[in-house]
């Protein structure tokens, strides 16, 4: 499926210069300048694309060496984009004159342009190496913007090639620098990637609520580019989701803006997406012309260019030979299938060799040819059941990262907390200090004044630690809180031999809710089930709330068998569960369940609980998983 053709927002602006002529106006250059970083310049089409080109180009210095290389930065990308082995070229002749110098910031952006030219030729060894490099030197530079665009720019590739949480991660703190910079379009930009990566994962439901947060919050009027990146985005959902006359209303929208803005690569990747939707509604011979459209527009690209790719190239192949074997053209079919495995098997993507296999697989057994198909069809259950196992690491891994996120947010936070409390008893001891000097006499006032004050900071203390510790909705113990008590479960289980239990829980179909009754049936929902869960408890047990619609049992002196009936009991008070004045509300909840190992740390036993839970959600929902 495509992807963007362009690393970064800073690039898609600078194509296709023609010779104009040079004008010293600094002021003007950097201006334009600062309005490309900031993504201030919106373009509608080619035209104005390159009409930008030359008027920054016209305004640089000559005799200005800092800006030169400024806008040479720019052009490494631009004026080669359809010219990548002129790009490679380019980039090499800056990279070496950087090399021995401390200009770290314009070697990453270059060493990052030459790894795009490696991308377009599907070089991906070269393309990883530049990138490691890129954002080696952006962070050594400490240059907040271009760590961020080397942080996404990597992250891009990670999940263009199925490494979505680690994808996820560079994605999230990308994110969070731009907001640091309250660098809006880096920040609308970041959700489209983190949009893109959960899309990806499968995780449908993120992935379009991220896609309309992006296209409410940050497409600009008139944006086309990015419009039709979303769009296509959400039509990749939809068309993953089994729903393919969505997903096709979505691409001919998308095809007709890179049409009216003048992008015919894009246009022809997705006049191939759309093959891949017309396979799916078995119109075969709808997808073998557009088949044939696109050998036409890729041999017109061929002979203009420099061996660039269309983004989707490869799966174009297997799709084309998906539809072949559709019309019961099995030889040319499985000639197409043959050469749809060598350019898949160059993209290093586990999920699109899959699909090879298995449509490889039907077309060899419709052939007759059994042995062969049987081969393919064991190389697509062994390619599913890596999948399987490179889903589950990287749900771990991501949701170690938001474990360790959150505990280092808790102690930002504290932190900050603890230095305004010291900051403000300084401001009292120094306002006390001069009052003292004015009179003696005001002893006992400010002495009554102090103990008043401490008094109230005691109060005040107590109820933020109560707060601090409780979740506001539920009245339940908050994230932090339940996991502290989870440790110390864990400790008192060492020390006294006895086994605990941890029940990770999740409303099913929580954000339907939502949507369909409204944020007030939500809350209703959350507190109810909350109490639900407290009054099976016994007084040793804790329940807490980790986030959204998640909750946390943790269950001291009991093991699995004792542990699973009581998540057997809570699914079943759940059910039955009615919210007055909601009537037609009707919740259930997933149970994970897990026996903490003897030597097992919290996060562990956790992330075993979550996956017992992740397999509940997949049986269908309502469920109670033991680890």
């Amino acid at each position: 499926m495509a992807q963007r053709s362009c690393v970064g927002w800073a690039f898609i602006s600078l194509l296709s210069y023609s010779s104009v002529s040079w004008a010293s106006d600094s002021a003007k250059f950097d201006q334009l300048i600062l309005q490309l970083e900031q993504g201030e310049v919106i373009f509608t089409t080619r035209a104005e694309l390159d009409t930008f080109s030359q008027l920054i180009k016209s305004v640089v210095p000559v005799d200005d060496p800092v800006r030169v290389l400024r806008l040479n930065r720019e052009l490494c990308l631009g004026d080669y984009l359809d010219k990548p082995e002129q790009g490679i070229v380019f980039a090499n002749k800056f990279i070496e004159e950087l090399a021995a110098t401390q200009d770290l910031v314009n070697l990453s952006h270059f060493y990052l342009c030459r790894a795009q030219h490696y991308a377009s030729q599907n070089r991906n060894k070269e393309q990883e190496q530049d990138l490691t490099t890129a954002l080696d030197l952006a962070n050594r530079s400490e240059d907040a913007l271009s760590q961020a665009l080397m942080l996404s720019s990597t992250a891009e590739m990670y999940s263009a090639r199925g490494q979505h949480a680690d994808s996820l991660v560079l994605h999230f703190k990308a994110h969070d620098l731009y907001k640091k910079l309250g660098h809006r379009y880096g920040i609308g930009f970041s959700v489209e990637n983190i949009a893109t990566a959960f899309r990806r994962m499968g995780e449908y439901e993120k992935a379009i609520e991220y896609l309309d947060l992006s296209e409410k919050e940050f497409v600009a009027p008139g944006d086309q580019y990015r419009l039709g990146f979303l769009l296509q985005q959400k039509a990749f959902v939809y068309g993953e989701l089994g729903k393919p006359a969505v997903a096709k209303q979505l691409f001919s929208r998308v095809r007709q803006i890179y049409q009216q803005i003048g992008e015919p690569t894009f246009v022809t990747a997705t006049d191939i997406d759309l093959m891949w939707i017309a396979n799916m509604e078995q119109r075969y011979s709808e997808s073998l012309e557009l088949a044939d459209q696109v050998l036409t527009q890729l041999a017109g690209y061929q002979q203009q260019g420099e061996g660039q790719q269309v983004v989707n190239q490869g799966l174009f192949q297997l799709y084309r030979a998906e539809a072949l074997a559709g019309t019961g053209k099995l030889p040319e079919a499985l000639q197409q299938f043959t050469q749809a495995h060598q350019e898949i098997g160059a993209l290093n993507n586990p999920r699109y060799m899959l699909w090879l296999m298995r449509a490889w697989s039907k077309a060899l057994a419709d052939a007759g040819m059994h042995d062969q198909a049987y081969q393919r069809l064991l190389e697509a259950n062994q390619l599913q059941d890596g999948l399987n196992s490179q889903a589950k690491r990287q749900r771990e891994s991501l949701l170690r990262y938001q474990f360790d996120t959150a505990l280092q947010d808790e102690k930002n936070n504290q932190l900050k907390a603890e230095n305004q409390l010291s900051a403000q008893q300084v401001l009292v001891l120094e306002s006390a200090q001069r009052w003292q000097y004015i009179a003696i006499g005001l002893f006992i006032i400010l002495a009554l004044i102090a103990l008043f004050y401490a008094i109230s900071q005691i109060q005040r203390n107590r109820q933020l630690h109560r707060l601090a510790m409780t979740d506001e909705l539920t009245q339940v113990a908050n994230r932090r809180s339940i996991l502290w008590f989870a440790e110390q479960t864990r400790l008192k289980a060492i020390a006294q031999q006895q086994h605990w239990c941890l029940l990770l829980i999740d409303i099913d179909y929580f954000k339907q809710c939502n949507d369909s009754f409204g944020h007030d049936a939500g809350d209703q929902v959350l507190v109810q089930t909350a109490a639900a869960m407290k009054s099976l408890l016994r007084n040793s047990d804790r329940v807490g709330r980790t986030g959204g619609e998640e909750f946390l049992l943790v269950l001291p002196d009991m093991d699995l068998h004792a542990a699973t009936a009581i998540a057997e009991r809570l699914r079943q008070v759940v059910a039955q569960l009615t919210f007055a004045p909601y009537g037609e509300v009707k919740i259930t909840v997933s149970v994970g369940v897990a026996e903490a190992g003897r030597h097992e740390d919290v996060r562990e036993a956790m992330s075993r609980a979550d996956a017992a839970l992740y397999q509940a959600k997949s049986l269908g929902r309502n469920k109670v998983v033991s680890a």
